[in-house]
């Protein structure tokens, strides 16, 4: 090959992965916002179906049920395979269980094409990572994982934007067909576009040989249990925010504006990690930093009443914890190795999980038991906490920054 032929494909090969960054943005957001589609509609189809509490936090767990079963198989077949076939998989299945969800009767099959979703959904995270991990040099990492990191924030605010909006034209049901037939687009694109890049290095040999890497290296274990404390007050937070606020007597339009900002808030955050990290000279920082300061915030946000605050709020909330998604997911693949990298965020992901099935449920609990939200927002701070001390444990030599 002549040298400009090679300066050619290299040019082209540049401009290519920032097509694989946005495929893989579009999947990460979209499987977000098949599972968020929810939230907003607790105070909406509860009733309908006289749903409890527990149970309508239940199809969150239901979600996160079958998402962590599929973390680990897919984060072995993309170190193998590459992550095209995956990647489209995990938006059709739930694309598709999504759009089948508005004929649902009772509260069992709804909690099994939620499942069902997970499942699909599942395979996303780690598709992506091995995606990015392929096309983009480790100079470039911390901005392409801000990018992508960027997309659960967007996930989370545009289905408290869109769904009392479509709700209120078309109905819950309507909101089911709009989300889920955009998954299965956006699943059809990453199928015609996503390949894997000429210098890829594919795992080989003992196709577990990844998950002893993971599980018997300590700050691979300190990781995935950082990511565990952070998902237990995201997703705690996500789940029942919207509930707090009806209590409080706001609309589902004025409550799903409040989280509109905090994944505004959340949105901004990765994307500007790479500069904090540059800055702090070091991601254990930020992420220290960042878990310190969740504490304080979460416990005063449960204690606010007026709207305009809780919108301020809000976005200083979403903006500080989603700063610790960027920097975690980089340690993850930069301890890991390029081999392995999916391998490593399947395995750490499916740990993240647990805190996703179990908080949701927990919090609904206290709630059917005290009849209030107050100690919710104690539950939620927890994790933060827990995050803190985790991050205080690891000791490592950063790679990418």
């Amino acid at each position: 090959m002549s040298t400009t032929n090679m300066q050619a494909e290299s040019s082209s090969g540049k401009s290519f992965r920032w097509i694989i960054l946005l495929l893989a943005f579009a999947s990460f957001m979209f499987t977000f916002m098949s599972r968020f589609s929810w939230p907003p509609l607790i105070p909406v189809v509860g009733p309908v179906f006289q749903f409890t509490a527990a149970q309508a936090g239940s199809f969150m767990t239901a979600f996160y049920f079958g998402y962590i079963l599929t973390q680990v198989p897919a984060g072995i077949l993309s170190d193998r395979l590459g992550p095209r076939w995956i990647l489209a998989g995990g938006l059709v299945l739930p694309g598709a269980m999504l759009f089948l969800m508005q004929y649902m009767v009772d509260y069992n099959q709804g909690f099994w094409l939620r499942f069902a979703m997970g499942l699909g959904a599942g395979a996303v995270m780690s598709a992506a990572s091995r995606a990015l991990t392929e096309w983009f040099p480790a100079n470039e990492r911390a901005v392409a994982w801000g990018v992508l990191m960027a997309a659960p924030s967007l996930g989370l605010l545009l289905p408290n934007f869109l769904v009392p909006i479509i709700n209120q034209s078309i109905g819950w049901q309507g909101v089911m067909q709009v989300f889920g037939i955009a998954s299965i687009v956006i699943g059809i694109l990453v199928a015609c576009f996503v390949r894997t890049a000429d210098n890829s290095v594919k795992s080989s040999g003992n196709p577990f040989g990844g998950l002893k890497v993971v599980f018997t290296t300590k700050n691979l274990m300190i990781l995935a249990a950082m990511g565990f404390s952070l998902m237990w007050a995201e997703i705690g937070l996500a789940t029942w925010a919207n509930a707090y606020f009806k209590q409080l007597g706001f609309s589902a339009k004025a409550g799903g504006m409040i989280m509109v900002v905090y994944g505004i808030g959340g949105v901004l955050a990765p994307p500007s990690s790479a500069f904090l990290v540059k800055k702090l000279g070091n991601m254990r920082k930020l992420v220290f930093w960042s878990f310190l300061i969740q504490i304080p915030l979460t416990i005063i946000f449960g204690y606010l009443q007026s709207y305009t605050v809780l919108m301020v709020m809000a976005f200083l909330l979403g903006y500080v914890s989603y700063l610790v998604n960027s920097p975690l997911n980089i340690l993850v693949t930069d301890v890991a190795g390029k081999a392995w990298a999916a391998t490593a965020i399947g395995s750490t992901n499916f740990i993240y999980q647990f805190a996703a099935m179990i908080s949701p449920m927990v919090i609904g609990w206290t709630i059917d038991a005290t009849g209030s939200f107050f100690s919710t927002w104690y539950i939620i701070a927890a994790g933060s906490l827990a995050g803190l001390i985790l991050v205080s444990m690891l000791k490592m030599e950063e790679k990418a920054i």
